[in-house]
């Protein structure tokens, strides 16, 4: 029974860091998007025209603001994107000795095959290292 539930919560804390790497990852490419017009309801930028009611000009220079600040938004997420993937993989790596052998076959498919780094690369370029 402790096996089962010990799985289960590791099961449900991966699923778990995924989720907000995957939200975070979601997060941080709409509030830096290159120059293209918001998504309703997307992002911090985009809730601020909604929550503030901007009128044109406002969205205007908001935009212009988040511009000039894009760079440094880039810097975080580069600096922070390895250590949250250094992270998923050591929960992955601490996973795997409760995972049956056809589980570890998946999870190493689709290691191969998930999607891209938060910021990647040049196209063409190598993944991050692990």
């Amino acid at each position: 029974m402790r096996d089962n539930w010990l799985r289960l919560l590791s099961g449900l804390v991966l699923v778990g860091v995924f989720a907000a790497g995957a939200l975070f990852g979601a997060g941080l490419m709409r509030w830096h998007a290159p120059d293209r017009p918001p998504l309703r309801g997307g992002g911090p930028i985009e809730a601020m025209v909604h929550e503030l009611a901007l009128d044109d000009a406002q969205i205007d220079a908001l935009h212009a603001i988040e511009r000039a600040h894009r760079g440094e938004l880039e810097r975080i997420a580069q600096d922070t994107q390895p250590r949250v993937r250094a992270v998923l993989f050591a929960i992955e790596d601490e996973l795997r000795p409760r995972l049956r052998p056809a589980q570890i076959e998946a999870l190493e498919q689709w290691r191969q095959h998930r999607p891209p780094a938060l910021l990647p690369g040049p196209p063409g370029a190598p993944p991050p290292p692990r």
